[in-house]
């Protein structure tokens, strides 16, 4: 959070009004996607493109990108959220004016705002500079507070898309991984997708270098605008609503069959700390569909058992959601998902990333619904998304009876800051006024306001 960073004030430059994705400020040169690139030019840059890919986002260098800025898409696509969990600033459907940046022209970047500034020279860089300085120095500051006085009133556990940020967990603060999106893990290596031993050597990997914490393996979320070019699957007219998830992994036993197995023999030959969580689902008979073939895989390893959950993100799954907490383990609000399926508002449609809400009052009745539920049948219920990871999110969620937060590692810290600063006469005012009126206008003001965010 910037809130004591003085307003940044640029006269000279040229604003590109987008939407944020993800949040920080950098300042750096603009890289045009698809250009080349001269070694003598390394370091790091701003990136632009027309839209980006999970594909995409997955293999930026970090070294070389540190934000990007795309005329087209939204501010929940699943390439935000890639680079939501690699916490590198975003902002998208900024327009068709920032393809015309030249390339190597000094921008700045606002993920908070949704602004790219463009044309940086003269006191205007000098002014981007220091109010990226300060950012930093915020940044750090809250960092190193770590467990300072203070509790938080939920679980903050970490999501991961890299193998290698599985030795950030304890750093970050994180006490579990909450979200371990498998599909991620094999962006431009689809080949490997009906390969168990490679699912088992990247679940020991990480399972290892966490060591007695737990990690939440959400099985195959392929579809949607997760294309995975090398499985060659068939094109849908609609595929949010089409087979995607668990609707996929229980037609295409050749994908679900290996991660089972990978998972159950971490868990026996590791005693990795593992939960299965099956995305996408609607009804219970999938879920005790996929229950019965985990429990069969488990049974012929020879495998201690692993606790069973589902991602709450179709309606239809929130609405009987009763009817699931006979059978679960533990829940997990999908809040992106939820949210463009309850608002019937495309998360990739560039035309209405300024409309999709979060903090939409049936939002957060549902969520509401979901985390009683739960609460009344012994069931936990977490969220993840990109609401969890921003600091006014997570605490509306965390007023509307969350047990547990995923938060990709680098937003953790303004998360913990945020949640420290919320007692409990404030968490009712705030669920009050979520369950009431609802939307992110009025709760990102009140909640800033309330909290002094």
């Amino acid at each position: 959070m910037t809130a004591s960073n003085p307003p940044l004030v640029l006269r000279e430059s040229t604003v590109h009004h987008g939407v944020g994705g993800t949040r920080g400020f950098v300042v750096a040169p603009v890289r045009h996607l698809h250009t080349q690139v001269e070694p003598s030019a390394g370091g790091p840059h701003i990136l632009i493109a027309r839209d980006l890919t999970p594909a995409d986002t997955a293999a930026l260098d970090l070294d070389e990108i540190v934000a990007f800025c795309t005329s087209a898409g939204g501010p929940t696509s699943h390439a935000v959220q890639v680079a939501y969990s690699l916490g590198i600033p975003t902002v998208v459907a900024a327009g068709e004016g920032v393809l015309a940046i030249p390339e190597g022209q000094m921008c700045a970047l606002d993920g908070d705002n949704g602004t790219l500034y463009a044309g940086l020279a003269g006191s205007d860089l000098h002014a981007a500079i220091a109010y990226q300085d300060r950012a930093l120095a915020q940044a750090r500051a809250r960092s190193a507070a770590g467990t300072a006085a203070g509790t938080v009133p939920v679980t903050l556990t970490g999501t991961i898309m890299r193998a290698s940020q599985a030795t950030e967990l304890q750093e970050a603060g994180a006490n579990d991984i909450g979200l371990l999106a498998t599909e991620l893990l094999f962006l431009g290596q689809e080949q490997n997708l009906t390969d168990e031993e490679q699912h088992y050597k990247i679940y020991r990997a990480i399972a290892r270098a966490v060591g007695d914490a737990t990690v939440t393996l959400r099985t195959l979320d392929i579809g949607g605008d997760k294309d995975m070019p090398g499985m060659n699957l068939p094109r849908e007219d609609n595929s949010f609503l089409g087979v995607r998830g668990l609707r996929l992994s229980l037609r295409r036993r050749d994908l679900f069959l290996p991660q089972l197995r990978a998972a159950y023999r971490a868990a026996r030959d590791d005693g990795a700390q593992l939960r299965l969580m099956f995305p996408m689902v609607t009804d219970i008979e999938e879920f005790i569909q996929a229950a019965q073939l985990a429990r069969e895989v488990q049974a012929e390893l020879a495998a201690p058992d692993l606790p069973l959950g589902v991602m709450v993100e179709v309606p239809a799954c929130a609405l009987a959601v009763d009817q699931f907490v006979e059978h679960v383990d533990f829940l997990s609000l999908g809040m992106n998902d939820l949210t463009q399926y309850l608002t019937a508002t495309s998360r990739t449609n560039p035309a209405l990333a300024h409309d999709i809400d979060p903090l939409h009052v049936a939002v957060a009745r549902t969520v509401r619904s979901v985390a009683t539920t739960g609460a009344a049948n012994g069931v936990p219920v977490s969220a993840c998304g990109g609401l969890a990871g921003d600091p006014v999110g997570a605490v509306v969620l965390a007023s509307l009876g969350v047990t547990a937060l995923t938060v990709a590692l680098p937003h953790l810290a303004d998360v913990r800051d945020a949640l420290r600063r919320a007692d409990a006469a404030g968490l009712c005012t705030i669920r009050n006024h979520a369950l009431e009126t609802g939307g992110s206008q009025h709760l990102r003001s009140l909640v800033t306001t309330l909290l002094d965010l």
